[in-house]
């Protein structure tokens, strides 16, 4: 049995934990933002009360009034404006752009290529299922950063977690990053593998080039690897234009050409939108290189699967739908206009996530605030001044004896010191 690139993609926990359908995909946004604010609204009410209740017993002890009736006690519940949260759309705006910051966190670190599509995927997963309301962005961004490197740096070895602090912003300390870890990884589904278009997208352009030099093995339709040649030194520039023959030199710029911009849609466009839950890692690069050239991506097309096949007209369909998908990013548009209109419409764009990070501010869940203590809070055994509780102490002491019996029993008591 022979398994193809499809076939090993289908086994994957990326296809069968996280791919959806459009519909599927804004359901869950929804339905994790209802659940974010009904929690925010009911966290921040009861922290209101609990404030105003502590303001009314230091009222009536520094008075001398008896309040115990709550008579003077404000039923802030009741009384508070009510929270003002970020809808399902915002959040996702909110997310989209950390997603870009995430690009420039890597550039100013330097980091390999595959660290920071992988954690902006990871970002984009965490928060199908998580609200910016419940765990920052910022915070979030940058322990998800540090795991990517960890995953994508494995055989050559990741960056230390004191060096990644220093790198990643002031104020930010180690205890900062790792905190959230758990808390992300929850989220993750402790699904850490990303199927990423880069390798297939140089896989095809290795096999253009095969192509053009006549030793092109795959699929052909019955033609032999030299007709399939011309054929390519034929391709016209543009679709529907006429068939012209060039120089086998110019037709290879032109592969490297297609090669390259594709690869930069991928990298600085494809991976900030919702292709990676809606299609596979396949038809993302073979849509990004039918964006590049697209009379050179349907004549690579045609050899694999020949129009007449049943499936051609659905497979170039699905193809079209995501290149319309990355081409609609407002990152892909950039590059058609020019640089003043550019420039006024990321002003405008800036301006609109400035304000929808200020009202972040004000609709965060307070028990979610400070990760680093809450992260302390959960440790296991972990108490006030760091010692041990003296249940668990005992409970401990127990459990290390009864295993020390039992080897005792199976492989014999220790054996006496001689010089003893």
């Amino acid at each position: 049995m022979q398994l193809t690139e499809d076939d090993l993609y289908r086994s994957s926990t990326q296809f069968r934990k996280w791919s959806f359908t459009a519909q599927q995909l804004h359901a869950q946004r929804q339905k994790t933002n209802l659940s974010a604010t009904e929690r925010v609204k009911a966290n921040v009410a009861r922290v209101r009360a609990q404030r105003a209740q502590q303001a009314a017993d230091s009222d009536s002890i520094s008075s001398g009034v008896d309040n115990c009736s709550g008579a003077s006690t404000p039923n802030v519940v009741t009384s508070a404006v009510e929270v003002n949260c970020l809808t399902a759309e915002e959040e996702l705006k909110i997310v989209n752009d950390f997603c870009e910051r995430a690009i420039a966190l890597g550039t100013h670190n330097n980091f390999p290529s595959p660290v920071v599509p992988t954690c902006i995927q990871y970002m984009r997963r965490f928060y199908l299922y998580n609200s910016p309301m419940t765990y920052h962005v910022n915070i979030i961004l940058r322990t998800i950063m540090y795991l990517a490197t960890k995953v994508e740096l494995c055989t050559v070895g990741h960056i230390n977690v004191g060096p990644f602090a220093e790198g990643a912003g002031r104020n930010v300390t180690t205890e900062s990053i790792l905190a959230p870890e758990y808390v992300i990884m929850q989220g993750l589904r402790y699904n850490l593998d990303v199927r990423h278009p880069f390798r297939g997208v140089k896989a095809g352009n290795m096999e253009m080039l095969e192509i053009l030099h006549g030793k092109y093995q795959g699929p052909s339709q019955g033609l032999k690897a030299a007709e399939v040649q011309a054929q390519m030194l034929q391709i016209p520039m543009k679709v529907n234009g006429p068939a012209m023959k060039m120089p086998a030199n110019k037709v290879e710029e032109r592969i490297h050409q297609a090669y390259s911009t594709a690869t930069q849609t991928l990298r600085n466009v494809a991976v900030l939108t919702d292709a990676y839950f809606l299609y596979t890692p396949s038809q993302i690069w073979l849509a990004a290189h039918l964006l590049a050239d697209e009379p050179l991506t349907l004549f690579y097309l045609n050899l694999k699967v020949p129009p007449s096949h049943p499936t051609y007209p659905k497979l170039l369909t699905t193809l079209r739908n995501c290149a319309t998908l990355i081409s609609s990013h407002r990152l892909y548009v950039y590059n058609t206009l020019p640089q003043a209109e550019k420039d006024a419409r990321e002003a405008i764009h800036q301006a609109e996530v400035k304000k929808l990070v200020q009202k972040l501010k004000n609709c965060r869940d307070p028990d979610k605030v400070d990760l680093v203590k809450l992260n302390q809070a959960q440790k296991r055994d972990a108490v006030e001044g760091g010692a041990l509780e003296e249940s668990k102490a005992k409970r401990r002491k127990v459990a290390r004896e009864t295993y020390e019996n039992e080897a005792d029993a199976f492989w014999g008591p220790e054996l006496a010191n001689k010089a003893e």
